[in-house]
């Protein structure tokens, strides 16, 4: 079985317990003798922390290998210098179990060949399951409470906005601003149809926010859009849940009359 070894300490472990890196090397290839294991390598992280694993580069290596199917057995002294994260434990374990790779480690006694080891790898399935349906709670949490206090949340920006990368607050973009008060204006002021509104602007070459042309359901998103009253929406496409709340306010610019019932026509983050 195509063994890598992974060995690994931080320079804080060498200095105050003196754990040595090339005991553990020459430990681990006993073992894996004595186990006739063939050794495909040995990866070596030395004076590096057992944070992450994006900063080791020998750990780095080692999961590119398994995925290329090289190593089909992992070999540690204890588990801890293959990981000090919860987290990254789980990715590695899931890494193992998708490329069928074996782990092993020599001080806790962990065999992913026998029952006892199959099992521990099932248990931390299990608390793996639990973390990530835990966290899938905590966001979705998190993101109704930033909704709630007015915060714009997910990747789509109404036309007439921008929010960059990171950014919770819309942020008014002149430009398009322009634009859909003159949709406004056309369609609560002048009585122009939503079919006329679409070939006036498809004749200007206006684009839309994704740099198509425009078409009826665009214009007709944009009328009922609850953004420029300067409300934030969530879940628009679950009915039964949506919902939009008083957003928070960045800037206001010039006003247009307010009358109709059916659609939103007074704009408040844009046109105020």
């Amino acid at each position: 079985m195509e063994t890598g070894i992974y060995v690994r300490v931080s320079t804080e472990e060498q200095a105050q317990e003196g754990f040595s890196i090339r005991a553990q090397e020459q430990k681990l290839k006993e073992f894996a003798k004595i186990k006739d294991w063939s050794i495909y390598k040995i990866y070596m992280d030395e004076g590096i922390s057992g944070k992450n694993l994006v900063e080791r580069p020998a750990m780095q290596e080692l999961i590119a290998d398994i995925n290329k199917g090289f190593v089909k057995n992992v070999l540690v002294f204890k588990i801890d210098r293959l990981t000090r994260s919860t987290a990254d434990l789980i990715y590695l374990i899931d890494l193992f179990n998708q490329q069928d790779c074996s782990f092993n480690s020599l001080t806790e006694s962990i065999d992913t060949q026998t029952a006892s080891g199959r099992m521990f790898l099932k248990i931390i399935g299990i608390f793996a399951e639990f973390e990530r349906e835990n966290i899938i709670e905590r966001v979705k949490v998190g993101i109704e409470r930033k909704v709630r206090e007015g915060y714009a949340i997910g990747g789509n920006t109404s036309y007439g906005y921008d929010r960059p990368k990171n950014q919770k607050i819309q942020t008014v973009n002149e430009q398009e601003a322009g634009i859909v008060r003159e949709i406004f204006d056309m369609y609560v002021n002048q009585g122009v149809s939503i079919h006329d509104i679409v070939r006036r602007l498809n004749i200007r070459k206006i684009p839309t926010k994704k740099d198509t042309t425009w078409g009826s359901t665009n214009i007709r998103r944009l009328l009922a859009n609850s953004n420029y009253i300067g409300n934030v929406r969530h879940h628009l496409r679950d009915e039964k849940k949506e919902y939009s709340v008083e957003g928070l306010r960045v800037i206001g610019l010039s006003s247009v009359p307010r009358a109709c019932s059916l659609i939103v026509v007074s704009l408040d983050l844009i046109i105020s």
